[in-house]
């Protein structure tokens, strides 16, 4: 708190004195020993021009009787007091960014590299919360699952163990999908090992746009792959390869048309770019 009046600023609760709250530093019995009310003011902690704190004698509190007494006294001239918002360490502004405040109460950790595989401005936030469990292997896989009690074999295969790696793409069922849908936008460098697949999708030397269709088609087939896996689970519905490339492929196609870039003809760019990849599909 910027102190000008005095006249909004708490004495007791408010960081006027760029100390931290006085509250906090003497507790409940400083009020008494200072003998400003618990409610008050700042500006009623002056009188005649000075500053009317008691407990310059108290040897708890000498030390923060002599830095208020330093304290240059309240000038109603000086205009109303102003909050000020911490942005940085020592860094006070009189306003609130969000951003900043995230950024301090945040616990910081290092970086993924396959941060932007998961997380990009033209990805679908459902798929891309998929891929982010997937890539943390959060998903009810059947070796997951064995933890519980129960045995889970692939449904897209009939592989006994089922696990992150064998859906995502060692299953030949995901792995004719993924292949169809990403092998000439790939460079035909789809591979069935997942560790192999993330860090080609995290580091290669690929155009722009075929970076983000290839980001686009990796989470849109994830998602679809692992919903065609649980409906089979439960027995409410069985798609074959080329239906659910065909559904992925119209899934992309849409999610493509509803963006909005800066200028018209990248969208257009990409569109004609998937279209291309896909035509022999």
């Amino acid at each position: 708190m910027q102190v000008n009046d005095g006249r909004t600023a708490f004495f007791w609760f408010d960081n006027w004195l760029q100390t931290g709250r006085l509250i906090d530093i003497t507790g409940a019995v400083g009020t008494c020993y200072l003998g400003i009310p618990r409610t008050a003011k700042v500006c009623d902690a002056v009188s005649q021009a000075q500053w009317n704190v008691r407990g310059h004698r108290s040897r708890h509190f000498r030390e923060l009787h002599a830095r208020i007494q330093r304290e240059p006294v309240l000038d109603v001239e000086q205009g109303h007091d102003v909050i000020l918002w911490k942005h940085s360490e020592d860094d006070y502004k009189p306003w609130f960014s969000s951003k900043q405040t995230w950024e301090q109460i945040r616990e910081h950790k290092t970086t993924v590299i396959w941060s932007k595989t998961v997380w990009f401005a033209q990805g679908v936030p459902r798929f891309s919360f998929m891929v982010w469990l997937v890539v943390k292997n959060r998903l009810a896989t059947g070796d997951r699952m064995r933890a519980w009690g129960l045995h889970q074999s692939c449904v897209l295969c009939g592989e006994r163990d089922e696990t992150r790696d064998h859906i995502f793409f060692a299953c030949p069922y995901s792995f004719t999908v993924w292949n169809n849908l990403a092998g000439r936008l790939s460079g035909y460098r789809t591979d069935p090992d997942w560790e192999i697949t993330l860090q080609f999708l995290t580091n290669n030397d690929l155009q722009y746009l075929d970076k983000i269709l290839l980001k686009l088609v990796f989470q849109t087939s994830i998602y679809h792959i692992w919903q065609e896996r649980n409906k089979r689970r439960h027995h409410t519905g069985y798609r074959s390869v080329d239906q659910l490339i065909r559904l992925i492929d119209k899934a992309v196609r849409n999610r493509i048309s509803s963006l909005r870039y800066g200028a018209d003809h990248k969208l257009g760019r990409m569109m004609q770019r998937w279209f291309e990849m896909t035509q022999t599909t």
